[in-house]
């Protein structure tokens, strides 16, 4: 984030307050570090000047509507009373806008969005492509509108994020959708349970920066004296393999070094890089430190939750953070860095948009504003009822009430990073104070890809994209589970893919590639 509104935040903390931080997102970020559950709504006083961009009715009760999508892992009992609530704040601060919750499992989250966005008589007005598509997916299929006409009304909005950030939610110039804050950059670790460390004398290395070799050797050690787990779940990781994808999660033309310095799009699959670490898995195969069965297998971090792998790949941006993460599993880790800490397009993992279908797309602009700049707002939306389903303790975290969890809560909770702007709300039921506060600061220590922003369109080359996901399909989890000898089947999997147009594809996204760095 911009230094600029990181030195905003410290200022508020050290005030000792939060009026004159106006409505940007990072006030509430300080509200958190200092503890203040009472402090005041960062744009309250804003709001009270009308509409901020459209006219509103001075009756509440003629107030425009806004749907707006609640992501949550099974059905809510309390959306009504969180929404009554958060609609009481509204009027009290003259938002000129209410919001209906609209409830959405993850689960299925595909089937209720694709019927909403095209529903004209019971619209969802905002939502996030985050785990049903994409930005480009959405513009295509024309289910969001273009947000240019807002740029001028809500400046301080757009303020809130890196330049770079908000390329990666526009096609050709144009802006689709608000970020969703985070830290926008990540570092990958190797994590191992802290017994099994222990037992193998390395505990003392927790944070340490290690090799790849390094870490195979880590695993087979471990594999010789508990060899009653695997110790690797899924190699499938972009930033271990040193890639910026794209967007593509086939890989159909990346830039290596993960984007870093380097403006040359290439095919992954025949570098040497890629041979060296297919041989690499194909060795951590036969040490058996890999899942077992891994194509039948769920090779999530659920693995290491339930005592399966004693290892896995974790990513953040900072080891308390990342701990932060997992603090759930019953199996504290070890970290070992790997990877530096780097950003990706792939590392903005969420957009906001108004839908097509929406009725009164000023209105809605509006909700959204709030949701990425007020803290209120947020927090009611992210964690509920401060007093019902959650109380503030004197280090400024959020607590759940005694005999309450992840399983039985009555308001999701543990969806914060969907929101527009997480960093709003206070950290849930960890010890790091500084959860946002040091998410907020973190682009400030990252390095960026030269594709920070770009957006492949694949049309021109559609039936060569069609035939190429079809050839990585049946080629390449085999090799990244090392399940096959790597040279023989390395050939055929190349052949195929020049036979199915991956040259074409590749001179397709370098011409667009270059032609977007020319503007730029």
């Amino acid at each position: 984030m911009k230094k600029k509104l990181l030195s905003l935040i410290l200022a508020a903390v050290m005030a000792g307050s939060l009026v004159g931080c106006g409505s940007k997102a990072p006030a509430a970020a300080a509200s958190s570090e200092a503890g203040s559950a009472e402090a005041p709504a960062t744009g309250a006083a804003d709001t009270a000047e009308g509409a901020k961009g459209f006219a509103a009715a001075g009756n509440p009760e003629e107030w425009p509507t806004i749907t707006v999508q609640v992501p949550v892992l099974s059905e809510m009992a309390d959306e009504q009373m969180v929404e009554d609530a958060l609609n009481e704040y509204l009027v009290s601060i003259n938002a000129g806008v209410k919001a209906d919750m609209v409830q959405m499992t993850l689960g299925d989250l595909s089937t209720q969005l694709t019927l909403m966005l095209s529903d004209n008589q019971q619209p969802l007005d905002l939502f996030c492509w985050r785990f049903y598509s994409t930005l480009d997916g959405c513009v295509k299929n024309e289910q969001c509108i273009p947000l240019d006409q807002y740029l001028d009304v809500y400046p301080d909005l757009w303020e809130m994020y890196p330049e770079n950030v908000l390329k990666t939610q526009q096609i050709s110039g144009v802006q689709y959708a608000v970020p969703s804050v985070d830290s926008y950059t990540t570092y990958d670790v190797y994590a191992l349970r802290k017994d099994v460390a222990e037992d193998l004398g390395i505990a003392g290395r927790d944070g340490e920066r290690i090799t790849l070799d390094e870490m195979t050797q880590i695993m087979k050690d471990a594999k010789e004296i508990h060899p009653e787990f695997a110790y690797m779940v899924n190699t499938n990781n972009e930033a271990v393999i040193g890639i910026d994808s794209l967007g593509n999660s086939n890989w159909l033309g990346v830039l290596m070094n993960r984007g870093v310095g380097t403006k040359e799009i290439v095919n992954l699959y025949e570098t040497e890089e890629w041979r060296n670490f297919c041989i690499r898995m194909k060795e951590w195969k036969d040490a058996g430190v890999m899942m077992d069965d891994p194509l039948n297998n769920e090779m999530t971090i659920t693995q290491y939750n339930n005592g399966v792998s004693a290892g896995c790949y974790l990513g953040g941006y900072s080891p308390d953070y990342i701990k932060a993460l997992i603090a759930y599993s019953p199996y504290e880790p070890i970290e070992f860095q790997l990877t530096d800490m780097v950003g990706t397009s792939a590392s903005v993992l969420g957009g906001w948009m108004i839908s097509t279908v929406c009725k009164n797309p000023d209105a809605a602009m509006k909700m959204m504003y709030l949701m990425a700049t007020d803290e209120n707002v947020a927090r009611y939306f992210i964690l509920g009822i401060e007093g019902v389903h959650y109380t503030v303790d004197e280090k400024g975290i959020a607590r759940r009430p005694e005999g309450v969890t992840q399983n039985n809560s009555t308001w999701n909770q543990d969806c914060p990073w969907f929101y527009p702007n997480q960093c709003l709300s206070i950290p849930l039921e960890t010890e790091m104070t500084t959860y946002y506060s040091d998410m907020l600061d973190a682009p400030d220590h990252a390095k960026f890809s030269e594709a920070m922003g770009f957006v492949f369109d694949s049309a021109p080359v559609y039936d060569q994209m069609a035939a190429c996901t079809t050839v990585v399909a049946e080629y390449r989890d085999a090799l990244l589970y090392g399940l096959v000898d790597v040279d023989s089947y390395l050939e055929k999997f190349n052949e195929e893919l020049k036979a199915a147009g991956i040259d074409e594809i590749i001179a397709e996204e370098q011409k667009q590639f270059d032609a977007w760095l020319a503007v730029q």
